[in-house]
């Protein structure tokens, strides 16, 4: 069992993630190493999402820009982890460990929540909206 620094995935809906990049996110939290580095490629993920090579870097690249996902190395040879705020770790004590170590450095990454371009619908007054 991993334990985790926040409740990302209860927020999904304000980071305004495609459903590929979603689907992306779940495959690296399944596969990801305690503290988040995930020792995939993006062929690897997509042969077990099937999404086809340009919806992969589509959605690699928006969970990069929403600082959820931290990538390293240049060309082909980039690696992955998530961030050290919304990785998993072994115990809550290594989880304290972590934050500290990061809180040193400065933080960790921060995850970008987009601004909305227009003012949200109230609650209740326009009914439900599929979302796509």
């Amino acid at each position: 069992m991993l334990f985790t620094t926040t409740g990302l995935l209860g927020a999904l809906y304000q980071l305004q993630l495609t459903p590929t990049a979603i689907d992306v996110l779940s495959v690296m939290v399944k596969h990801q190493q305690p503290g988040g580095a995930v020792e995939m490629k993006q062929s690897e993920i997509d042969a077990i999402l099937g999404v086809g090579q340009a919806s992969m870097s589509r959605a690699m690249a928006l969970l990069v820009d929403r600082g959820i996902v931290l990538r390293s190395g240049g060309g082909r040879g980039h690696r992955y982890a998530l961030n050290p705020a919304v990785a998993g770790y072994e115990s809550q004590s290594d989880l304290q460990d972590e934050m500290s170590k990061q809180l040193a450095l400065g933080g960790p990454a921060p995850i970008l929540v987009p601004d909305y371009a227009k003012r949200p619908p109230k609650n209740g007054k326009s009914g439900l909206h599929a979302v796509a």
